[in-house]
């Protein structure tokens, strides 16, 4: 046994434990000195003891709150203020000229234009398809 299992097991009637006291003079002391306090009387706090300490207690815990209180106010404060929502703005429309809508409302006749422009430049390098007029 070691003095840390023979003072945590204090006061402890097994074998192991005075065999452990027996050997061991530190052991001894402490073992006498906790029959000591044993037989010591136990002391009884007067009337308002608990009292007048927290009274006591009292101004130190608000002069160390008080400031702390104070800053994280401040802080909330300054977040709130900084901090804009963000607005539901519909992003701008794109710009359409009027020659865009024209032609996507002529969409099929810009196709056949595209078309008869094809044809028209295969005409002209003597393509076999166009008719030779006479």
């Amino acid at each position: 046994m070691t003095c840390r299992e023979y003072r945590e097991g204090h006061p402890s009637p097994s074998e192991a434990a005075q065999a452990h006291a027996a050997g061991c003079a530190e052991c001894r002391t402490f073992a006498r000195s906790w029959d000591l306090l044993e037989n010591y009387p136990a002391l009884k706090p007067s009337e308002g003891f608990y009292q007048g300490i927290r009274r006591k207690l009292a101004p130190a815990i608000l002069r160390f709150a008080a400031p702390i209180a104070a800053a994280a106010a401040a802080l909330l404060v300054a977040v709130l203020l900084t901090h804009t929502p963000a607005a539901n703005v519909n992003p701008p429309a794109p710009l359409v000229t009027e020659e865009e809508r024209e032609l996507v409302e002529n969409l099929d006749l810009l196709q056949n234009y595209d078309l008869l422009r094809t044809l028209e430049l295969v005409g002209e390098n003597g393509s076999p398809l166009v008719e030779e007029k006479k």
